[in-house]
């Protein structure tokens, strides 16, 4: 496995991200017609409420469209910025799993701009004391650097 990961949308974590993402989004633009709506009533007073409300949407149409083409811009930055904390939890998970299938592993490196540093070196220092106290966690590398089978 290289370090060179070229997905960005690993883990369902990442889908449940921009779900919530989308749904707070909504939320706020509800929210915000409401609250101009809520002030063209005050401003102007009483009157035809679903004209007033289209004025509302008509006014502010360029505000309501800017957030909507801002929507994927977002979206697509949270999907990137979560993958430095999800793809590095999926490594792990691979590792642990190969572990636990009696398989040895080879010793966690993550990229630049990772999340779990820390936590990669604390399982990097657990897999060499496994392998100090005799149980074969570790992979040998062959003379020109890769993995052996």
């Amino acid at each position: 496995m290289t370090n060179d990961r070229k997905l960005i949308w690993v883990d369902r974590f990442q889908t449940r991200l921009l779900y919530r993402i989308g749904v707070y989004l909504a939320i706020y633009l509800l929210c915000l017609a409401n609250l101009l709506f809520i002030w063209r009533l005050l401003v102007e007073g009483p009157g035809n409420p679903i004209d007033q409300f289209l004025r509302v949407l008509s006014d502010f149409a360029p505000a309501f469209m800017g957030l909507a083409i801002l929507l994927p811009i977002v979206a697509y930055d949270a999907l990137r910025f979560s993958h430095r904390l999800v793809g590095p939890l999926v490594r792990f998970r691979r590792a642990m799993e190969e572990i636990a299938q009696g398989e040895a592993v080879r010793p966690m490196k993550l990229r630049e701009g990772d999340f779990l540093i820390d936590m990669r070196d604390e399982f990097n220092k657990m897999l060499e004391e496994l392998q100090k106290r005799g149980v074969p966690v570790l992979r040998a590398l062959d003379d020109e650097g890769k993995q052996s089978a």
